[in-house]
């Protein structure tokens, strides 16, 4: 991993995840395979416990005294956006896979470190970049399937049970996470040196899940329109700026510095795309409809993360 050229390294998920969508499109059957065996889940694992390890949690303190920027970044990440975002996205004229996948990448936390190191980019508080991101990721795990389930409850799309899929994000999410920061404290210069290499195998693991989506829904996914796709990327855009302008009219109503500002606008905006891939492998629908609603928080995914590297980089250049 070490002799990647430094674009690859610097690009490695995007790339990744177009790359896997490709490859499961065109030889779905390795991915087929896979999916029948408890990889998903492996994979799930790997990732929380390399967030554990990789998880600075030292400064946190330092962001308690912001309580209004932590307040209001909190209550949106984990209930203004969600229900705005989902409410929009079951209203937009796409297949009902599409919408459900869209609605359900808008019901995550925040991301799980693009949002702090945009953060540092743009020269805000990187501190309350932290708080936001550990303490919504923790409590999203509670609150994340209650809200999915009023939701689906609500469209009728999708029979979820709440209390089933909290036990298992906390098993699959809360106890990974656990472990990984235990390891940080036995490990923790062995981690320091080797950070790259953590975060790339979390990226693989991470893009192992969709490309296994992605197989087992290759005929479904081969029959698309390309203007249906399209039109999902776009709506995954409009809802991002929304979030942009929105989290940054209310910081500026609550008249919050401008480092706490960038923090609250970029991490209160972003959703998670590794959580949003653990609560779509507990989802009660036919394995072949996971790649559809996959390509939404996907796509998702990496509009906010260009979106918002060009908002960080401008901040950042200003400051």
């Amino acid at each position: 991993m070490d002799r990647l050229p430094a674009f690859l390294k610097k690009h490695f998920l995007p790339i990744g995840l177009v790359s896997v969508a490709l490859v499961g499109l065109r030889f779905p059957w390795p991915g087929i395979y896979l999916a029948g065996l408890p990889t998903q889940y492996v994979a799930v694992s790997i990732i929380f416990i390399c967030s554990g390890m990789l998880l600075r949690t030292s400064e946190v303190r330092n962001a308690l005294s912001a309580w209004k920027a932590t307040a209001w970044g909190s209550f949106s990440i984990l209930l203004f956006t969600p229900l705005i975002g989902a409410a929009l996205a079951l209203q937009i004229p796409i297949a009902p896979e599409f919408q459900l996948g869209l609605a359900l990448f808008c019901c995550m936390p925040t991301t799980l470190s693009s949002g702090i190191a945009l953060t540092i980019q743009a020269r805000g508080n990187m501190a309350l970049a932290l708080l936001l991101t550990v303490l919504t990721n923790t409590l999203g795990v509670f609150t994340v399937p209650f809200v999915l389930e009023r939701l689906l409850e609500a469209t009728g799309k999708v029979e979820l049970s709440g209390g089933e899929l909290l036990l298992d994000l906390c098993l699959s999410i809360l106890l990974p996470l656990a472990l990984g920061r235990l390891l940080q404290q036995f490990l923790g210069e062995w981690i320091g040196r080797n950070r790259t290499r953590i975060t790339m195998t979390s990226n693989l693991a991470l893009i192992s899940i969709p490309w296994m989506k992605f197989s087992q829904s290759a005929e479904r996914l081969s029959q698309l329109l390309v203007s249906s796709l399209v039109l999902v990327v776009l709506s995954g855009v409009l809802i991002h700026l929304l979030y942009l302008a929105l989290n940054d009219g209310a910081s500026r109503l609550l008249r919050l510095p401008l480092e706490a500002r960038k923090a609250v606008v970029i991490l209160a905006s972003q959703k998670t795309l590794p959580v949003a891939m653990t609560v779509l492998a507990f989802l009660p629908v036919p394995a072949e409809t996971k790649g559809l609603i996959a390509i939404p928080c996907i796509t998702s995914h990496l509009s906010q993360i260009f979106l918002d590297a060009f908002l960080a980089t401008r901040w950042g250049h200003s400051a």
